[in-house]
């Protein structure tokens, strides 16, 4: 069991490299053709437009963008939380406007805390990053274990990943505990568990 263990963890470390490198490749003018579709998408969910609570990564590099979602959801009077990493946990706190973010781990930038206490409620709609996806809904993270921690506790979090078409593979490895999104948002579709 061990082994079969180690042996998906050495998997998914490989399909991580594959999808950095996949997305590294693409041009900064695809990226955000990409990322403007996903988002085009993403706001025609029933789930998303009824949700007054929105949770969402803030994107770096070449993820997909979420700047202009957290635009967005705020112009809608939507709450939007973002994640805050302390140790090996990570948090979500509520901001009003993207300049509340600094750099913080790993450069992502983070909510300025201020004094301000996490949310605690884990109910609405989240927006999750990830490097690959598959037919079955399984997800692979950077390897920090961050949401799947998050998402262990007890929430009422409906949960679409944002992923560029060409991260959706056929099958990817699953462990216990890895948690699975309820949709899989990319340029060219919306994926409901439902669809399968």
């Amino acid at each position: 069991m061990a082994d079969e263990t180690f042996g998906k963890r050495d998997e998914k470390n490989l399909i991580r490299k594959q999808m950095k490198q996949l997305r590294a490749d693409m041009t900064r003018t695809e990226r955000f053709e990409k990322s403007m579709q996903i988002f085009e998408q993403l706001i025609t969910v029933p789930e998303f437009k009824r949700a007054d609570r929105i949770y969402t990564y803030v994107s770096m590099d070449n993820e997909i963008d979420t700047i202009m979602l957290i635009d967005y959801s705020l112009s809608l009077e939507k709450r939007v939380f973002v994640p805050r990493v302390s140790g090996k946990d990570m948090e979500f706190y509520e901001i009003s406007d993207i300049s509340e973010l600094s750099p913080g781990y790993m450069g992502i930038y983070e909510p300025d805390i201020n004094g301000r206490e996490p949310d605690y409620s884990r109910t609405g709609f989240m927006c999750m990053p990830g490097l690959a996806f598959d037919r079955s809904y399984n997800r692979i993270g950077y390897g920090g274990g961050f949401y799947d921690r998050y998402l262990s506790v007890e929430n009422k979090l409906y949960k679409a990943a944002l992923a560029y078409e060409a991260q959706l593979l056929e099958s990817i490895p699953a462990l216990d505990g890895d948690v699975r999104p309820d949709m899989i948002v990319t340029e060219e579709s919306i994926y409901r568990k439902l669809d399968y």
